[in-house]
Parts: C-alpha cells; sequence; structure tokens
C-alpha cells in the first residue's frame, strides 16, 4: 500500500477520497447503531454533507472522457445528488421507512458499488491499496488508457441502456401497486438474454454445471429472502409489491458482468476462453437474473418456501 499516486493527484480526486472514506466509516456506524439519537442525526447530518461534496467534486475528476469531459460514471453523481436530497426530505416528513431505504441504496450503491469499480487495475485507488511506494506507475497509466479505449469503444446504445436499466432499478425502490405481468416482464427479459448469452458462450460441461448452480442458487436465495414477506395480492391479477434496492443492484451487476465479459474478450481473448473465466461471466448474470425471477415470483404469490414455513408454524402452534 502507498499513498504515493493520491499524493500526487490533482486536488479534485484528494478531496473526493478525502470526502468519501469518512463517508463510508460514518454510513456503516450509522446502519449498525442505534436510529433516532441525538448521535445518529448528528452523524446523519454529516454524512449527508460528505456524500454531497463527494458527488460535487467528482464533476471535476475527468480521468474517462467520453461525452466531453465526462464519463457515464458522472450520471451515478447526479444519482447521489437526487438520493440526498430525498434523504433530507424523507426524514423531515418522518417517513421513516422510506428515509431508511433510500439511505441504505445510497450507502452501498454509491460507497459499496463505485467503491470497488475505484479498485480495479488504472484507477488510482488500485495504485494506492495494491501499489509500492518506490515502484513508478507507468505500466498503470498504460492500463487506465487501456480502460479509457474499451469505454470509448463501446457502442453507443450501451451507455443509454445503462440509463434506463438504473432508471428500472431506481423505480423499484418505491412502494407502488402494478399487475403481475409487469411485475415479471424484467426479470424474464433479463432471465432470457442471460440464458442466451451462457448459451452463446459455448460452454464446457464444466461452465455448463457452473451455470446450472448458478441458476439454483440464485432462485433459493430469492426465494429465501421474501420467505418472512407474504405476496400482497389485489384484485384485476394486480398485486402490491414493497420498495427495495435488490433489483437495482441485480441489474448493475448483470450489466457491469456483461461489459467486463465483452472487454476481456476485446483485449485478451485466449483469457477469455479459459474454462474458469467464461464460466464465471455467464454464471454472475445468470445467479442476479435468478435472483430477480424467483423474488418476482414470490412477490406474485408463488414461494414454495414461505409456504414450508407457514406449515411449519402451523404445527407448532398446535
Amino acid at each position: 500500500m502507498t499513498l504515493e499516486p493520491l499524493v500526487h493527484a490533482n486536488s479534485a480526486i484528494q478531496l473526493h477520497v478525502l470526502a468519501v472514506i469518512p463517508a463510508a466509516l460514518i454510513g456503516g456506524f450509522m446502519l449498525w447503531a442505534q436510529k433516532g439519537t441525538w448521535l445518529h442525526r448528528l452523524c446523519g447530518r454529516v454524512w449527508i454533507t460528505l456524500m454531497v461534496l463527494t458527488a460535487l467534486s467528482s464533476f471535476f475528476i475527468h480521468e474517462i472522457r467520453l461525452i466531453g469531459d465526462f464519463s457515464p460514471i458522472h450520471m451515478l453523481s447526479i444519482v447521489v445528488l437526487a438520493s440526498a436530497f430525498e434523504v433530507v426530505r424523507s426524514a423531515r416528513q418522518r417517513d421513516f421507512v422510506r428515509h431508511q431505504r433510500v439511505v441504505k441504496s445510497l450507502y452501498f450503491g454509491a460507497i459499496g458499488i463505485a467503491g470497488a469499480f475505484t479498485l480495479m487495475p488504472g484507477r488510482i485507488m488500485h495504485d494506492v491499496v495494491f501499489g509500492q511506494a518506490s515502484r513508478v506507475d507507468a505500466e498503470a497509466l498504460a492500463m487506465a488508457g487501456m480502460a479509457g479505449q474499451i469505454a470509448g469503444g463501446a457502442p453507443v446504445w450501451v451507455w443509454p441502456l445503462l440509463i434506463a436499466l438504473i432508471a428500472l432499478g431506481v423505480s423499484r425502490r418505491r412502494d407502488r401497486e402494478m399487475a403481475v405481468w409487469r411485475l415479471l416482464l424484467l426479470p424474464a427479459i433479463l432471465a432470457g438474454l442471460s440464458v442466451f448469452m451462457a448459451v452463446s458462450s459455448q460452454l464446457t460441461g464444466s461452465g455448463l454445471a457452473a451455470a446450472m448452480a448458478a441458476v439454483a442458487a440464485g432462485t433459493l436465495a430469492g426465494w429465501w429472502s421474501l420467505r418472512h414477506s407474504p405476496a400482497i395480492l389485489l384484485d384485476r391479477n394486480r398485486v402490491r409489491v414493497k420498495g427495495e434496492v435488490v433489483s437495482l443492484i441485480a441489474i448493475l451487476v448483470i450489466f457491469v458482468a456483461r461489459f467486463a465479459s465483452g472487454a476481456v474478450s476485446t483485449t485478451h481473448p485466449e483469457l477469455a476462453q479459459t474454462p474458469v473465466i467464461s464460466a464465471l461471466f455467464a454464471a454472475v448474470p445468470l445467479f442476479c437474473a435468478a435472483l430477480m425471477a424467483a423474488r418476482a415470483l414470490a412477490q406474485a404469490g408463488i414461494n414454495p418456501l414461505q409456504r414450508q414455513s407457514k406449515r411449519f408454524i402451523g404445527a407448532a402452534d398446535c
């Protein structure tokens, strides 16, 4: 580990890091500590200020330039600012259920997922965490340039698709009433695309086994996560669904996995054809798609794990 790359970075990157690191620590403490206390309110004010500062400072960081001086990463900063406003608004309106949900989405999405991307090779934080102080980082700079070329060489339709997927994921964070077919439509599309991609990648026997295991694990995980949440069925084949952030995370993971698969296939085709890597790129989207599909089925009233749980409770009551 070395702070040398951060010391030589521009002031916007330094401010960004100095804001996001305490935000990660304070946010984690807030999620763990008791809610509603004076300490929680004080930490909340500090945390939301740091998150806004983190988002604003990102607009002065231009490591990847795709749209002028900006990149799709800056779209996340806009989402962070909008979410920060919603955190404050829901707290003032004493809508604590929504307040907690938005805070968790903001913490795990903006700090967790976005933070993981900063550890990719070629990024400054990768050099800080994994670098050595005596090493001249010319190789990392070359990899950063390669990352920019990969992002710039992606088809133009990829970025509107990413925006649409994020919008769909964000829309699922709020409570809503909808037709069952609409509830199942997005998971069905993502599951179909993931299966098509896995089949077209010509997996080996071990790869097919890993893909099937991913589908089974994702399905069980989806049903298990809603085993204590009974479906709320309405008339005219409609259902009431509670807001959640799992869909947003799963959508982003699927997109990143497919994008990474294309990037590796372009830059290192021999690596992409190895059984382990090809199985990994097929299994991750399948797991997330199966997870979303199982949760949608559970919300529509199809959850074998929930029915089994009810029978056990009934037997215990007797």
